[in-house]
This record gives structure tokens, sequence and C-alpha cells, in this order.
């Protein structure tokens, strides 16, 4: 089976498998690290069989093999297979990213440009398994709106490894397709319009904000471009717009957390599109090698539920309940272990 077109997403892009991604495919699904829960065997359990279905996949009738390419250059990074049942309302997905991209949030686009595609052909349901040892697969479902099913097995082609897994599903609701987000640089002008745009008694009543001038806002700008800053951020973009800012701050590796984290979607028609989880997620994929923390934190007041739910779909786990001026707070912490690739 065949894509009529590409799947667009904001950093890559899905196309029908060809002859020569084999070599970049195979070399993941047989690896021992990349290919570690994958049902492929290793190298050394390839079998005549094995190979011909290998060397044929762009003719298989089975189901869509697809290769997973960074806009703007093809460079290869993962690949994703989607498999419809005879009806064409249910869709079984399988996705591996290549162990160099691990960390930078390309499963999840991978996984939402599939799912979004599945929605568009009338599906109604998309289901994965995964080892129950693959805690960042699972993570990564979760965070895409998968919930568990239920429980299963498989087992790695003629090879003696099995792995407990569970059946994870997704309803695909229709005319509801997901919001494509990506991160950007921030500079002295997005900082400028993400004041403007947060100065209003709607965001502040859950988003407190330290500078309360556009002059202020200015300073803590500069000052966080310093090299010795203990903060870091970035823009947050959807359907080709600013659309509002993450970041983190008190960043120290010898600290418990080792940084806290904050997010605002200033543009009011992306509230509930799930752009806020998708933002966190790549954010916290670029700060944890880069600052190398272990422990992430953040606040929220305990009646903002949807930001309860962003960091919940982000790994974070509650820790502690307060009051904060009258006013009933939580604080969350992630451990950067279970962050997704």
């Amino acid at each position: 089976m065949r894509l009529d077109t590409e799947l667009a997403g904001a950093r890559v892009y899905l196309r029908n498998h060809r002859p020569d991604d084999l070599d970049f495919s195979a070399g993941m699904w047989l690896d021992e690290e990349n290919g570690r829960y994958l049902s492929d065997p290793d190298r050394g359990h390839v079998d005549a069989p094995f190979q011909r279905a290998l060397d044929t996949l762009q003719d298989s009738g089975l189901g869509y093999y697809l290769t997973a390419c960074l806009n703007g250059t093809g460079e290869r990074v993962g690949t994703c297979c989607v498999f419809p049942d005879q009806s064409r309302e249910e869709y079984d997905i399988g996705y591996c990213v290549h162990k160099s991209r691990w960390g930078q949030g390309f499963g999840r686009e991978i996984v939402e440009l599939a799912a979004d595609w599945a929605r568009a052909q009338g599906g109604k349901r998309m289901t994965a398994e995964v080892a129950d040892g693959n805690l960042p697969s699972r993570k990564l479902l979760e965070a895409c709106g998968f919930r568990i099913e239920r429980a299963s097995e498989f087992e790695k082609y003629h090879m003696d490894v099995r792995f407990k897994s569970h059946i994870y599903r997704l309803d695909l609701e229709p005319g509801r397709k997901a919001v494509s987000v990506a991160l950007g640089k921030r500079t002295a002008e997005t900082a400028a319009v993400f004041f403007e745009k947060t100065n209003s008694e709607a965001i502040r009543k859950f988003l407190p904000m330290k500078a309360q001038t556009a002059e202020e806002a200015a300073e803590d700008f500069y000052a966080s471009q310093r090299p010795d800053a203990a903060s870091f951020g970035r823009t947050i973009w959807a359907e080709g717009r600013h659309v509002g800012d993450v970041w983190c701050y008190c960043i120290d590796p010898e600290a418990a957390p080792n940084a806290m984290v904050s997010y605002c979607i200033f543009e009011r028609a992306l509230w509930g599109r799930g752009a806020a989880s998708k933002a966190l997620g790549l954010f916290l994929a670029e700060i944890v090698p880069k600052f190398g923390l272990k422990t992430v934190g953040a606040f929220t007041y305990a009646d903002n539920r949807p930001s309860v739910r962003v960091l919940e779909k982000n790994g974070f786990r509650l820790a502690e309940e307060f009051m904060e001026g009258g006013r009933a707070s939580q604080y969350f912490e992630c451990h950067t272990e279970s962050v997704i690739i």
C-alpha cells in the first residue's frame, strides 16, 4: 500500500518507503540497541523469508511502510508502518526513531502525523503494541492521547526472546486535527510580543508574571542571554505564527530539582488543542541533554486543570500541595528518564 502524497509536519515528513531506504531502515530494526523492543530479529536471525519481506516492503499489500525525513534536507530520521483492518476503521501503527535522534521529539511527531492521516481516511481507532519495558515509547503514546486497552505479549522473530506488553488505543475524533508545533529562537522582538500578548487578566489569572512593564520584560530577556544565565527559553510556533513561549529557570545540575519549567500559549484559538503539551515535550527533549537535567519541576494553581493535564502528559507527577497567596497551588516534578524520545 502506498500514500498518494507525503504527510508534512513541523519538522519532518512521512513518505513511502523506497528500496534505497532499506539500509537505513533495517539498520535500525536489526540493531541490538535501536531494535531492542521491536519484533524484528537481530542480524544473526534474519532468514531467507524475512529477507524477502524486507526486500519487498515497497510492494506490501498489508500496510503502509513509511520513512520519516527532515524538512529541507531529506535526512532520514525514522520509520513508521500503518496497517488498516478490512473495514479501514482501525489502524495499527509501529514506529522507530534512529538512536542518533533519540530525545528530540521526532517519535511523537511521526505518530501524530500518522494519526492525523488515519483520521482523514475515516479511521475511528488507532492501536499500538508496546513492550512494558519500553518506558519512553509508552510515555510517547500517552502524550499523544493513547490509553491502555489490554495486556498482551510478543516475541522477536525466530528468537527465544519474549516481551510482556500492552495494546494502546487512540480514539480518532473526526474533524479534530492535531496542531503542528515547532520551537523557535527567542529574540528581543518576540519577548516584546510575548509580554504584550500575556498582559491580560485572563492569562495572568493563571500565570503570574515577574515583569510588570515592557521595560522589565526587555531587561529579563537580555539577562537570559548572558553566558552565565540560569534560564533558557524558546518561542512556540503553530500554524505558521508565534503563539506562545516555553522556558526554564533556576537551572542548577546540583540542585533538586535541576530546573523549573513554565509555558504559555497566548493564542486562545489554540487552547485545548494540545499545543502546550507538544511544546513542553519538545522543550524537555532539548533541555534535558543540553543542561544534563535529571529532574525538572513546575508550579501551577490547583484550579488550572489544563496546565495540570499538560504536565501529566509529559511525565510530571504531583509532589506537593500548598497555599500560595491564599490560593491552592501544586508542585509537580518530572524524572527525566521518562522524557519522550
